[in-house]
């Protein structure tokens, strides 16, 4: 059995992208959930950013998720060096 089970109870799924809403109206988007973990004894949803920036969230005060209909994000996806028309495996 995960820890926290009855917190998420499965809702996210780690390593998706998701676009999240704020109750006081601020979204994040395009963010990669990473699971959840104990701030100062309560449970907090932990994202990452595109720009590899740590994102966590009180689950009380989020007002909704929304999962991405785009592709999975890979490493390279974050990699700013990367050129666009870069091919990749040759």
């Amino acid at each position: 059995m995960k820890p926290f089970s009855k917190i998420d109870e499965g809702l996210l799924t780690e390593g998706l992208e998701y676009t999240i809403g704020i109750n006081d109206g601020t979204m994040f988007n395009r963010v990669i959930y990473k699971g959840i973990k104990l701030f100062n004894g309560k449970p907090m949803m932990c994202f990452e950013t595109e720009q590899k920036s740590q994102l966590s969230v009180n689950p009380s005060y989020h007002s909704f998720i929304l999962e991405d209909n785009t592709q999975f994000p890979v490493p390279e996806d974050f990699q700013s060096n990367n050129k666009e028309g870069d091919t990749k495996n040759g």
